[in-house]
């Protein structure tokens, strides 16, 4: 019994010697890849910050425009209803090149002799687009895709990092082991160790195969 013992004894060290080495591994890549996964996110957070304030500037500035449109169209209006062509031709001129074109389509509906402004207002007009709305929405809809590219890799960060709890289990029990004579208590806890170890790459592989590595 005795020798067995003494057999088992090495057998047992080195196998504890070995998963020591695989979760120390594991670990350090876990902690590698949850480092670089949260780098992504702030990287990410960061560019869907940036685009959103884009996003609001082209908003502002899209608003500013219509102001400007608003104000040059009732300017227009009041001197067309004065009867003033001067000044009326001296605004038209200066439409901004976005409101002309729906301006054109809501006077085409004038009838010139009687009603020289037709019902309602160019901005009622399909043709009234503004550019800067357009980009507003496409910088808003780039910022979300980025945040959600950061919450996403936050998620990943995260996963990475409750790898290595399982991992730091391991090394636990690889720590404690040797203080135990006892060879049935040092194979036992060799079992559960192994049993852990095992989960860990199971979850290990799992999470690479759902996120893959950077």
């Amino acid at each position: 019994m005795d020798r067995m013992t003494e057999r088992a004894r090495p057998a047992i060290d080195l196998i504890f010697a070995v998963i020591l080495l695989i979760a120390t591994l594991s670990t350090a890549f876990c902690v590698y890849q949850a480092t670089r996964w949260n780098g992504f996110q702030a990287i990410d957070f960061g560019e869907s910050s940036q685009l959103l304030t884009e996003s609001i500037r082209a908003t502002s500035t899209a608003d500013s425009q219509v102001v400007i449109d608003v104000q040059m169209f009732t300017s227009w209006v009041n001197a067309v209803s004065k009867g003033d062509r001067v000044q009326a031709a001296f605004l038209k001129e200066r439409f901004r090149g976005e409101f002309r074109p729906a301006f054109d389509a809501w006077i085409a509906g004038a009838n010139t002799s009687a009603n020289p402004i037709p019902a309602g207002t160019s901005f009622d007009r399909p043709e009234y687009a503004l550019s800067k709305y357009h980009e507003s929405a496409a910088l808003e809809e780039l910022a979300t895709a980025a945040f959600d590219r950061g919450v996403d890799a936050n998620t990943n960060g995260d996963q990475y990092i409750s790898n290595t709890v399982l991992f730091a289990i391991v090394l636990f029990f690889c720590g404690v082991y040797s203080r135990w004579e006892s060879i049935r208590i040092r194979a036992a806890l060799l079992v559960v160790t192994l049993f852990i170890l095992s989960g860990a790459i199971a979850s290990l592989g799992s999470l690479l195969l759902r996120v893959g590595y950077v």
